[in-house]
């Protein structure tokens, strides 16, 4: 079977990473598989060998829906699937004039999305043959906002790696000398990175010695960085960059953090999880259906800054208590979201609709 996944941008990101994770779990199965994307970056070096590389040489709608058009006349697949708004955009129409079977991938809840993204996306779902959802909280906002098919939304949930590196983790940031609260992600506004200036400041005046992991690269950093040098905040954080082998960096890691204001299945808290870090995030979109509020991590209302702190040094106090919630967040990770039983679900949905 041959199929075509296509992303916008192959920079960091989740959904990003979850094509890449599918494509080469795809790829290791058997399948025949090519990633189209319009950005290269990082994650290209994570691609397989045996997974094709097509270039789609325009960030405008219409042209890339017509490039993707004449690519879709010479080279037949079996599955087009489409990762986020701009590849579903571009992929709908040709895939279906050219006798394709198309799938939208769906990871956020889409709450960004204007009157005309609406009625954009009920237009070109009718050229879906299946839609599927990162966890149930984006199947409901689908269904509730754009009115979708419900026989054709289903879900699937993200998956992570669970195998476990032998890498080290960085000297200065041996877990038990420092206490680390860690972040892995893209710096935008949705995720609320100022709010880790706000925890800084309270800590301080509590916990005398930690410090503040912040992983990843965006838009917002460079914002992010000023401010916290402008509030003298400096030696609490660290900013790696962008990592590709982020697993040393989980592996240091005390206690993750998570901080926005809409999430749909946040594959940094699945990865948490699964390295045995007890995580906090507040209680929107798909975060309740990765952390078990008290038994994997800790669930807070959103914006409440008082709560999320507290939390942070209750677990700063209590070593045995993050050691449990640890070890129960991993097993319940390891066995709700692993690659073995996405890659399963796929193959389901491919086998059913070809």
């Amino acid at each position: 079977m041959k199929i075509l996944i296509i992303v916008n941008t192959l920079q960091y990101g989740g959904a990003e990473r979850q094509a890449v994770v599918d494509a080469n779990a795809l790829a290791d199965a058997g399948y025949q598989v090519t990633v189209g994307y319009n950005e290269k970056g990082a994650l290209l070096n994570l691609l397989s060998k045996s997974v094709k590389r097509h270039m789609i040489e325009s960030k405008n709608v219409i042209v890339a829906s017509v490039l993707l058009f004449r690519h879709l006349l010479y080279n037949r697949y079996d599955i087009i699937h489409s990762h986020m708004f701009w590849a579903e955009r571009v992929s709908a129409m040709p895939g279906k004039l050219t006798g394709h079977t198309v799938i939208f991938n769906e990871h956020g809840l889409g709450l960004w999305r204007k009157w005309y993204h609406i009625i954009t996306m009920k237009i070109i779902s009718r050229f879906a043959d299946r839609i599927i959802a990162s966890c149930h909280a984006n199947r409901t906002v689908r269904l509730q906002r754009e009115k979708l098919d419900s026989k054709k939304v289903v879900t699937i949930y993200n998956s992570c790696n669970t195998t476990r590196s032998t890498a080290d983790s960085p000297d200065f940031f041996q877990k038990g000398r420092i206490f680390t609260i860690g972040f892995v992600g893209r710096f935008s506004p949705v995720k609320r990175l100022g709010m880790f200036i706000d925890v800084a400041e309270r800590l301080k005046h509590i916990i005398p010695d930690f410090r503040i992991v912040l992983v990843g690269d965006g838009e917002e950093r460079r914002s992010i960085e000023e401010e916290i040098a402008k509030k003298n905040l400096t030696k609490y954080f660290h900013f790696p960059g962008f990592i590709l082998n982020i697993e040393q960096y989980y592996k240091s890691f005390d206690v993750f953090l998570l901080p926005s204001r809409i999430e749909g299945l946040s594959i940094a808290l699945l990865e948490a999880g699964a390295f045995g870090i007890p995580a906090i995030a507040f209680n929107v979109g798909g975060n309740s259906e990765i952390i078990q509020d008290g038994i994997t991590g800790y669930l807070i209302p959103d914006n409440d800054i008082h709560r999320l702190v507290e939390k942070i040094v209750y677990l700063y106090e209590n070593h045995d208590k993050r050691d449990l919630l640890g070890l129960a967040a991993q097993d319940y990770i390891t066995k709700t979201f692993s690659e073995s039983r996405r890659l399963s679900a796929l193959q389901n949905i491919y086998n059913n609709l070809c």
